[in-house]
């Protein structure tokens, strides 16, 4: 059992206060597809997107049919920028029978009618859910339905409990998308559920797919495995609970890894982000976000309060950073909940290498 501090432990001191923040990077356009099949009315292959919203880049055109079909049209489109679905706010307060918890929830549902998957967005430790609201949104402009769960993270820490109050925020979605006249009737498909969460909302994320065979994907944010003053029942080793039988993937930063003028690293590299990554199965991936601190994930570091004070300073603007968080977010989820290949060109293929790898945005590790 670890029981290194890492952010859990300076935030016994201090409380954040939330903030938003969106400025995406430039991105280059995607591959153009191949040409389509012989014959008069032959379609091209499929156009490659360029970034979004404030974006450099074009998309490929298609390539035209053998026998003079036209380009093809874009299918997958760039997880930079804005997506193409406007989205709506539902809240609710979900009762968590086996916990006694009430977690608040605030999604935003993409518009349609029919049932897309289900992204439920676990807060850090001390940090308040507004301060992934933009990233939740981001989302969901995907077609996802994408809820921040407030669950309660007090000073006597039950990292068992928090992972079950993750489950039961998603029995009461469930529930809604299952009731006649709510909101959410009809909008969640429960074969397409994701996990993802930021600091300890990393590990809960694991835990609580770990527990429950309806979670298909977790991606954790720069996820922490320590903990304090809490016994290893409570609270478990996220990373001993690896090898999961779902997709995984593990963004973080190496910044924070080592101790800070007061003397406690924010994700210390005993249990950071690396340590998941080293014991998950394929498919896994470890993306390694260059100049980015434990904050760096955060719609907005610079509401965040005293408590961020404790990490070190970022080295590369947020808006980069931020852009790049939530571009793997949508790729990662689009390919493992909706099973969109093209979207593994954005994870590891041509279009992460040419817009995050080369311009020295990122580091990758993969198993495929």
């Amino acid at each position: 059992m670890k029981h290194g501090l890492g952010l859990v432990g300076v935030g016994l001191l201090l409380t954040a206060c939330g903030g938003s923040d969106s400025s995406p990077l430039s991105g280059s356009g995607g591959q153009g597809g191949g040409a389509g099949s012989s014959g008069a009315s032959a379609a091209g292959g499929q156009a490659g997107i360029g970034g979004q919203g404030g974006l450099s880049g074009q998309g490929g055109a298609g390539a035209a049919g053998a026998s003079g079909g036209s380009g093809g049209s874009p299918t997958t489109p760039s997880p930079l920028g804005e997506g193409p679905l406007a989205t709506t706010v539902y809240t609710a307060n979900a009762t968590v029978g086996a916990t006694g918890s009430t977690v608040p929830l605030r999604c935003h549902v993409p518009e349609g009618s029919g049932a897309v998957p289900l992204v439920v967005v676990a807060h850090g430790f001390q940090l308040p859910a507004s301060q992934y609201e933009v990233t939740t949104r981001h989302l969901a402009g995907f077609g996802f339905v994408t809820c921040t769960a407030d669950y309660p993270a007090g000073f006597i820490p039950n990292h068992a409990n928090s992972a079950k109050d993750l489950l039961g925020a998603i029995d009461y979605l469930l529930g809604a998308s299952k009731a006649a006249g709510n909101p959410l009737s009809g909008r969640i498909d429960e074969s397409q559920i994701g996990l993802t969460g930021h600091s300890l909302g990393g590990k809960l994320s694991v835990l609580a797919a770990a527990a429950d065979a309806r979670v298909r994907a977790v991606l954790g944010l720069d996820p922490v495995d320590s903990s304090m003053l809490c016994s290893p029942t409570d609270c478990p080793d996220a990373s001993d609970k690896l090898p999961l039988p779902i997709p995984t993937a593990f963004l973080g930063e190496t910044l924070d890894s080592t101790a800070t003028g007061f003397g406690q690293a924010c994700a210390p590299a005993a249990d950071n982000f690396q340590t998941f990554y080293a014991k998950a199965s394929a498919p896994s991936l470890e993306v390694t976000l260059i100049g980015a601190n434990h904050m760096s994930f955060l719609d907005d570091p610079s509401t965040c309060g005293t408590v961020c004070s404790f990490c070190k300073q970022p080295t590369k603007p947020h808006a980069e950073l931020i852009a790049v968080t939530r571009a793997y977010l949508v790729a990662f989820f689009s390919r493992y909940l909706r099973g969109e290949l093209g979207y593994d060109s954005w994870l590891v293929g041509a279009d992460a290498q040419a817009n995050f790898v080369a311009p020295g945005r990122v580091t990758l590790a993969s198993k495929p």
